[in-house]
């Protein structure tokens, strides 16, 4: 994609990191960009409608927005854009993305090629807001399906969701695309473009050839791309989604009549993911049970520990939050965002500056604690090593992190964090011991910090 910055870096993965004295009190200075780097995002979503399925039927959800003479008779949800920059302010995120064109077609921005938009220009606010605060933003935009009524004439299923529109070459949608690429650049100038999805149709490659020839320094994504290998040398990082902690790494879900296979693990998608790329990617997942289910999910744990998961395996993880139709979050979604910042502002500087660590399997090699239902992970920080104990269950008590000898020589001092506190190493036998108190155990991921020779 010409002169990227990730290709200027060298692969997107290389940073320089100073650290000057000791302690964990100092900060590394990381040059990795925004999209380069661990990270926690916001997708503030505006597809969801209560009593309409993902796969609703447009020939009647299309009649139903339209008045008497077949105008747009828009009716929500109606972006309260103050409301959810506040929120990602709050949540303290590392970027954030706003769907403006879903698979409904209706364009939430300032467009002179449809009449299918809404009246007020919601990106250009959302834009503005995201400068203000200085949080990097996205656009969501679905260039796959697009079920504005000014192109049934070359619609495969009027009905279906599912209908890829340049499935085969249609010149009058291809210039529709271009054109409103062109206004959303040149209008908004956002830091970079969220696709929904990568696929083997001409708007996928029409998409890959327009930015990189018009707008290369546009950070561009597409989901799905973690699946398509293809991609990882097109975009500046790849996407995916997980819905849960655990589980199976894919399943299927019926959607009202049509049964779709959907990612599932975030457990298992980071830990393939930091042993398998080499370049920056992303999981992403609903804040509520599921799309289409905006209820508060029955662990609120849960959503935690999938963000602590990606994030230590060297991910970034976004969280769908769902409007209602005035344009507010999901009150039971808020609460969720709030409890997550909450468990992320102290940590965030534990994630944003480190890299993950290509062993194999799930576990570091010579790492253990004793007792079940608690998973490791290890990322390098600077000259150190970060140990990520993922509480999958939420357990109290204390617990014992066990290090072989042969496989962790070189350490010097262990940290608990975000608090800096000095743990005791027990070096009498082959096996060094950690004791954590029950006080020292995190319902998310206890984080250890060891100064020392990273794991290899």
């Amino acid at each position: 994609m010409g002169n990227k910055t990730h290709e200027i870096i060298g692969a997107g993965l290389i940073c320089i990191l100073i650290w000057a004295g000791c302690g964990g009190e100092n900060q590394p200075t990381d040059l990795r960009a925004w999209w380069q780097k661990p990270g926690l995002g916001i997708m503030f979503q505006i597809e969801y409608r209560p009593g309409m399925d993902w796969d609703r039927d447009y020939t009647l959800f299309n009649q139903s927005m339209m008045d008497t003479q077949g105008q747009l008779n828009f009716n929500g949800p109606l972006p309260q854009i103050d409301e959810w920059v506040k929120t990602s302010q709050t949540v303290g995120v590392d970027y954030h993305i706003m769907e403006i064109k879903w698979h409904d077609g209706i364009c939430y921005f300032n467009t002179e090629l449809t009449d299918w938009k809404t009246e007020t220009d919601y990106a250009s606010r959302f834009a503005k807001l995201s400068r203000e605060v200085d949080i990097p933003f996205m656009f969501y935009y679905s260039a796959i399906f697009d079920h504005n009524p000014q192109f049934d004439s070359i619609q495969p299923d009027l009905h279906q969701t599912f209908s890829v529109i340049l499935e085969t070459p249609q010149p009058q949608y291809e210039e529709y695309l271009r054109g409103q690429y062109r206004e959303i650049m040149e209008q908004y100038h956002p830091d970079g473009m969220w696709i929904d999805w990568y696929w083997t149709d001409g708007s996928t490659q029409l998409t890959l050839d327009f930015f990189k020839r018009y707008y290369p320094d546009v950070v561009l994504t597409f989901n799905a791309s973690n699946y398509v290998s293809p991609s990882y040398d097109q975009i500046y990082y790849t996407s995916g989604e997980a819905h849960g902690l655990e589980g199976p790494a894919v399943k299927t879900v019926d959607l009202g009549g049509r049964t779709i296979t959907v990612f599932e693990s975030a457990w298992n998608w980071a830990n393939s993911n930091r042993r398998l790329f080499d370049h920056p990617w992303e999981l992403v997942g609903p804040a509520g049970k599921w799309w289409q289910d905006p209820s508060a999910r029955d662990d609120l744990y849960e959503l935690v520990r999938m963000v602590a998961v990606v994030l230590a395996c060297g991910g970034k993880y976004v969280v769908g939050a769902t409007s209602q139709m005035d344009g507010s979050i999901y009150p039971n979604q808020v609460m969720q965002l709030e409890m997550l910042g909450e468990w992320y502002v102290p940590r965030k500087r534990f994630f944003l500056g480190s890299a993950a660590v290509k062993y194999g399997g799930d576990c570091p090699p010579g790492a253990g604690v004793d007792r079940d239902r608690f998973n490791i992970i290890a990322s390098r920080l600077g000259n150190e090593t970060l140990l990520h104990i993922i509480n999958m269950e939420g357990q109290t008590g204390s617990l014992i992190l066990e290090l072989e000898r042969k496989s962790w020589a070189g350490i010097n001092h262990v940290y608990l964090e975000p608090t800096h506190h000095k743990l005791k190493v027990d070096s009498s036998g082959s096996t060094m011991k950690i004791n954590l108190s029950p006080e020292d155990v995190d319902p998310v991921d206890t984080i250890i910090r060891i100064e020392g020779f990273p794991v290899s």
